[in-house]
């Protein structure tokens, strides 16, 4: 990635329930492409085990542990870092407020959001974030969006997005959230079950089902 360079900082959503793929496609497009500075918020890291992606990564709990990493790493050299929030809505929103903020001024990483509705709501992000969604793709700063409801993530990413990826979704708001974006029935949304997706690449308007 390289700064200003908005058709390489991308914005991507992957929304579905536990257990139809979410992680596995996640983990599919960074095997895909070397990415050697990421942040990753990882509220199931016990389960999810991003930390095993990549080799050296630096497994955190407080904000001032990301920063240390990344002013040690400066503009240029590579970082890993997996920070594991508290599962406290107010405390881990704050959080999520500062890190975004690093995010931003490190510049040039891959940022990756796991259950982006524990810290959102359709009308509100904690001002980081909103920074992430205004500025992200100057600084260079490529975004991965995860959540089983997307109906609660806010609009403000939703309406940002490079693409959005959808596995099986059971509840009928976070459906018509989803078939709104994409531009398809919603009956295409509820008929997604065990690993079928549906995807689509919002510049060129492709969708992809599977």
């Amino acid at each position: 990635m390289s700064k200003g360079n908005a058709q390489e900082a991308r914005f991507i959503a992957i929304m579905g329930v536990t257990g139809c793929g979410k992680s596995t496609e996640l983990k599919r497009r960074l095997g895909a492409k070397k990415r050697p500075r990421t942040v990753i918020w990882s509220p199931k890291e016990k389960i999810d085990n991003y930390a095993a992606l990549y080799p050296g990564s630096v497994v955190v709990r407080t904000v001032s542990e990301v920063l240390q990493v990344v002013k040690v790493a400066g503009k240029r050299a590579g970082f890993h870092v997996v920070f594991v929030p508290t599962l406290e809505r107010k405390k881990d929103a704050a959080m999520f407020d500062v890190v975004c903020k690093i995010a931003i001024a490190a510049e040039n990483l891959t940022l990756i959001v796991e259950e982006l509705h524990s810290v959102t709501t359709p009308s509100h992000a904690p001002h980081g974030w909103s920074l992430v969604n205004f500025m992200g793709r100057g600084c260079g700063v490529e975004v991965f969006g995860l959540s089983q409801r997307p109906a609660s993530v806010d609009k403000a990413f939703m309406g940002s997005l490079s693409e959005i990826w959808c596995g099986e979704l059971p509840h009928p708001p976070d459906q018509e959230t989803v078939a709104k974006i994409i531009g398809c029935p919603v009956q295409d949304i509820t008929a997604l079950c065990g690993y079928k997706s549906i995807h689509k690449e919002m510049r060129t308007k492709k969708i992809t089902r599977k």
